[in-house]
């Protein structure tokens, strides 16, 4: 058997970018141990969302964290209950401010358009 080498890594950097935006030498383990379990948290809370993907910035005081969802209504909720209850989650958890935006997945915004296209055709 041959040796595999996963597709993901040989695009990171060129194609794709890195699922985490920080490095420290010093302080590697404990940014580590606050930017998986927020990412987990966050895939675990809005999984039924359609997540695509999930950017975590760290600063020394400050997290930035960008979700991109195909249902952005259900990220966000009832005049942003649930954005901010995800807040103050991520907040309880790591002790740092956290900033977030969500943006919508083009992708599969055509693809959801384009099966409304296909059911308009075949309806009418």
């Amino acid at each position: 058997m041959g040796q595999k080498v996963h597709p993901g890594g040989m695009r990171l950097g060129i194609i794709h970018d890195w699922k985490a935006h920080w490095y420290t030498e010093r302080q590697f383990a404990s940014f580590l141990r606050e930017t998986w379990p927020s990412g987990a948290h966050i895939q675990a809370k809005m999984g039924h969302a359609g997540l695509s993907g999930i950017v975590i910035r760290k600063d020394t005081n400050k997290l930035s964290i960008d979700i991109n969802t195909a249902r952005p209504g259900i990220v966000i909720g009832k005049s942003g209950a649930e954005v901010d209850a995800l807040r103050r989650e991520l907040f309880d958890m790591t002790g740092k401010a956290v900033h977030g935006q969500h943006r919508r997945d083009q992708a599969a915004r055509a693809r959801r358009d384009s099966g409304r296209a296909i059911h308009r055709r075949a309806a009418g």
